[in-house]
C-alpha cells in the first residue's frame, strides 16, 4: 500500500508540473472557448441557485453570432473574448485586455448551460481574484483535478498489467492536447482525463478474473470516472454507454455475480445510475441540445457532401487529438503529428491484428461511439452549425483504443523485452512533442505565427506580448515535467517474477473465492521491479 501510495503522488506530480506548464503560458482566453468557460465558473462560485441553475436563452458569442447559454452575474471585466488574435494566427495576444473585474453585471456565456459540477472546483479563485492570479489557481485547480485521474490510471494500470506495457501507454493518450487543455479552464480536460481513468480501471476488472480484496481500488476509480463522465459535458453519458458496452459485452454473469458481493460495487453502482440520471435531467431541463438556428444561407451542405467532408477530415481529427492549441490556429510542423500517429497508431494496428475476436468487438464498438457517432451527429447538424467537431471532442472514448491495444499485446506478443524497449522508445520520441507544442503556442501568443515562419521565429522569449509571470517560468516547469515523467516512466516494470507458491495463493483466495480463479500481478511493498505473475491456466482469449 506505501509502495502504490508513492507511485500515485511520483505519477500525479509529473503530470501536474507538466500541465502546470500551460497554467503560466496562456494569456486569458489563448485556450479555446475559456472566457466562456471563466464566465460561468465565476457564476456558479457564486453558490446562487440562480446563477447555478441560470435561465437557458439565446445569447451573443464572441463574435455577436446567436447561439444558446445563459447569462452570469460576474465581473463585467470577465467578458474580454480575445476576438483581437483568436483565428488570427498573425497578430500577438499584446492587443487583448486580459482578465479583470470591474461591477458586478450580467454577463452571457454559451457555457451558461453546462453542468456545474466542474465550475464549482475551478469557479472560487475566478470569483475572488478576477485577475491574473485568479486565473492561474483556476488553471492549476483544473490540472491536479486531470493529473489526479491520470495517477490513479498509472497505479492502476502499473499494478496489473503483466509487463507494464498498458502503463505505458499512458504517454501515447496522454497528448499534448490534453496537457493544453489541463492548463486552462476548459471541462473537457476532466472529460478526456475521466475517460482515460474509466478504461485504465475497467480493462483489468472487466476484462480479468476477479479478485475481490485487491480489485477494490478499481471499482472506486470506475465509478469516480464513470460519473465525471456522466455529468460533465452532454456528449458524456454516450461516452459512458459505449465504453461501458465495449468492455462489459459479452457478458461474464460469474464474474459479475462474484462482484456484486462487495458492498463497494453496490453502492457505486447505485451513484453512478444517479449520476445518469441527473444527468439526463440536466440535459433535459437546460435544453443543452437545443440550437439557434443561423441566418438563411450561412450553410448549405447535401447530405453526401456533408458525409464527403466528415470523412475527408481525418487527418484534422487526428491531429486535434494530439494538439491544435489556441482556437485551433496552433499547428506543429507535420513530422511530430506523424511520429505520435505512427507510435500511438502503430500500436492500435497491432492489437488489433493479434487480439482475438472480443478485442475486435470492443474496438468496433469504440470506433462506432468515437467515430460514427460524432459523424452521424455532425453531418445530421451541418446546416445547424457549420463543422465544429474536433478531435479532443472525440478523445475521451477513443483514448480506449491504445490502452486495449497494449493490454492485449503484452499478453500475446511482446515478451519483457519488447514491451522495455517500445516504452523507452515513447519516452524519447513522445515527450519532446510536449515541449514543441507549448514553445509554438507561446510564440503565436508572444509575437504570432506567420504560415512561413522559419527556424529562427521559433524564439519563445521575444514578442510583444509576455506572461506576467514571464516567458520563461513556462519552459523551465516544462523541461522539469517532463524529466520527471520521463524518470517515472523509465522505471516502469518490464520483468516477471517467480509465479506465487500454492500457499501464497491459498493465502490470497481467503476471501471466498474459488480456488479456480487466478491472482493477478500486484506491486511489491518495496520495489517498482517486482511483481506476481499471473497464473498460467488463464487463456488470453478468456479474458
Amino acid at each position: 500500500m506505501r509502495n502504490g501510495r508513492r507511485s500515485w503522488l511520483l505519477a500525479f506530480t509529473a503530470f501536474f508540473v507538466v500541465f502546470g506548464a500551460w497554467c503560466f503560458a496562456a494569456p486569458f482566453d489563448g485556450p479555446a472557448d475559456e472566457v466562456q468557460h471563466t464566465i460561468r465558473a465565476a457564476g456558479v462560485a457564486s453558490f446562487d441557485p440562480g446563477q447555478i441553475f441560470a435561465r437557458p436563452q439565446t445569447v451573443p458569442d464572441a463574435f455577436e453570432k446567436d447561439g444558446m447559454g445563459a447569462y452570469q452575474r460576474v465581473p463585467v471585466g470577465m467578458d474580454a473574448h480575445a476576438v483581437c488574435f483568436g483565428f488570427k494566427p498573425n497578430v500577438s495576444a499584446a492587443c487583448a485586455a486580459g482578465l479583470h473585474g470591474g461591477p458586478i453585471g450580467e454577463v452571457s456565456t454559451s457555457a451558461g448551460r453546462y453542468n456545474p459540477l466542474y465550475y464549482l472546483a475551478v469557479g472560487v479563485p475566478l470569483r475572488l481574484w478576477p485577475n491574473w492570479g485568479g486565473l492561474v489557481v483556476a488553471r492549476l485547480i483544473s490540472s491536479a483535478i486531470c493529473a489526479a485521474l491520470l495517477a490513479s490510471a498509472f497505479v492502476s494500470l502499473l499494478r496489473w498489467s503483466r509487463f507494464g506495457l498498458a502503463a505505458a501507454a499512458l504517454l501515447g493518450v496522454a497528448t499534448p492536447m490534453l496537457a493544453h487543455l489541463a492548463g486552462g479552464v476548459n471541462p473537457n480536460s476532466v472529460e478526456i482525463a475521466a475517460g482515460i481513468a474509466f478504461f485504465a480501471a475497467g480493462i483489468p476488472l472487466l476484462l480479468e478474473p476477479p479478485d475481490l480484496a485487491r480489485k477494490k481500488p478499481l471499482v472506486t476509480l470506475l465509478g469516480i470516472s464513470a460519473v465525471l463522465l456522466l455529468t460533465l459535458r452532454s456528449a458524456g453519458p454516450a461516452w459512458f454507454a459505449f465504453a461501458f458496452f465495449a468492455l462489459a459485452v459479452p457478458v461474464r454473469w460469474k464474474w459479475l455475480r462474484e462482484y456484486w458481493r462487495l458492498l463497494r460495487v453496490k453502492l457505486w453502482t447505485a451513484g453512478v445510475v444517479l449520476a445518469a440520471a441527473l444527468s439526463a435531467a440536466w440535459i433535459v431541463g437546460m435544453k443543452t441540445g437545443e440550437l439557434v438556428p443561423p441566418p438563411p444561407g450561412l450553410y448549405s451542405y447535401k447530405t453526401g457532401e456533408a458525409i464527403a467532408i466528415y470523412v475527408n477530415s481525418w487527418w484534422v481529427y487526428i491531429e486535434g487529438m494530439i494538439g491544435v492549441a489556441g482556437w485551433f490556429d496552433v499547428l506543429m510542423w507535420a513530422p511530430f503529428y506523424v511520429v505520435w500517429a505512427l507510435l500511438v497508431g502503430g500500436l492500435v494496428f497491432l492489437g488489433g491484428i493479434f487480439g482475438d475476436w472480443t478485442t475486435r468487438w470492443r474496438y468496433l464498438v469504440i470506433l462506432l461511439g468515437g467515430v460514427a457517432l460524432p459523424g452521424m451527429l455532425q453531418v445530421s447538424q451541418a446546416n445547424m452549425t457549420g463543422f465544429i467537431i474536433n478531435g479532443r471532442y472525440m478523445l475521451p472514448l477513443l483514448a480506449g483504443l491504445p490502452l486495449l491495444a497494449a493490454w492485449t499485446l503484452e499478453r500475446r506478443l511482446f515478451t519483457a523485452a519488447h514491451v522495455r524497449s517500445l516504452t523507452r522508445t515513447m519516452i524519447v520520441f513522445l515527450l519532446p512533442i510536449h515541449l514543441v507544442l507549448l514553445v509554438w503556442a507561446m510564440v503565436r501568443w508572444q509575437r504570432g505565427l506567420p504560415n512561413n515562419a522559419g527556424v529562427g521565429w521559433f524564439n519563445p522569449l521575444v514578442g510583444e506580448w509576455h506572461p506576467p509571470t514571464g516567458s520563461v517560468t513556462p519552459l523551465l516547469i516544462m523541461v522539469i515535467g517532463l524529466v520527471f515523467v520521463a524518470a517515472v516512466f523509465w522505471r516502469v516494470p518490464h520483468e516477471e517474477a517467480p509465479a506465487v507458491e500454492p500457499a501464497a495463493k491459498s493465502e490470497a483466495g481467503g476471501d471466498g473465492l474459488s480456488s479456480e480463479v487466478p491472482s493477478q500481478r500486484e506491486l511489491r511493498s518495496d520495489t517498482w521491479r517486482e511483481s506476481r505473475k499471473p497464473e498460467a491456466d488463464s487463456a488470453p482469449g478468456a479474458r
